[in-house]
């Protein structure tokens, strides 16, 4: 072999070499200021707290933190982020907003949060048409009272002649009729 073909062998066998070295280990020669400017475009490791979700911070590069929560407390302006474990248990404890008519009772139908309604009587109504409401104390007593007084008439006062003693012997006058309780 001529010098020149050991030479020309010898650049080929040096540049390979080097190229493989240099893709293998990271050894390439290069300027400050590259290297400074992919540095600047990178930043620190996150860091964090066991438990917390990571947020953006104040300024870039920065981080914040929210606890995460497994159960729903009572503070309405928490800043924690509950898991969605949490936000059902809560919502299973809870029952839908009941509905209802004015002038009418929440009953209990028997079903875990069921619940239907009973209007209750109203004085200035038409009875018939309210006859699966329910009544109050009030009005109930008044209908008995009216009915007694309607139907009955003292025969016999404790007291011959005073008739605002009390009564021993009632007659009953009729029995046909619908007495309504009066307006109270």
């Amino acid at each position: 072999m001529t010098n020149s073909k050991i030479l020309l062998f010898g650049a080929l066998v040096s540049v390979l070499t080097s190229g493989a070295f240099a893709a293998t280990t990271s050894q390439t020669v290069t300027t400050q200021g590259y290297v400074d400017t992919a540095v600047a475009t990178k930043q620190d490791k996150l860091s964090g707290t066991n438990g917390y979700a990571v947020t953006y911070g104040a300024s870039a590069g920065t981080t914040d933190g929210r606890q995460i929560v497994t159960s729903l407390g009572s503070d309405t302006t928490a800043t924690t982020l509950p898991t969605t474990g949490a936000v059902v248990a809560g919502l299973n404890a809870k029952q839908n907003t009941l509905n209802g008519a004015a002038n009418s009772v929440i009953t209990y139908t028997g079903t875990s949060g069921g619940t239907g309604s009973k209007g209750v009587y109203q004085a200035s109504g038409s009875y018939s048409s309210q006859t699966n409401n329910l009544a109050e104390a009030g009005h109930v007593n008044t209908a008995v009272a009216n009915a007694f007084n309607a139907h009955l008439t003292c025969n016999r006062y404790a007291t011959p002649g005073d008739t605002t003693s009390d009564c021993l012997l009632w007659n009953v006058n009729t029995l046909s009729g619908t007495y309504m309780p009066e307006n109270q």
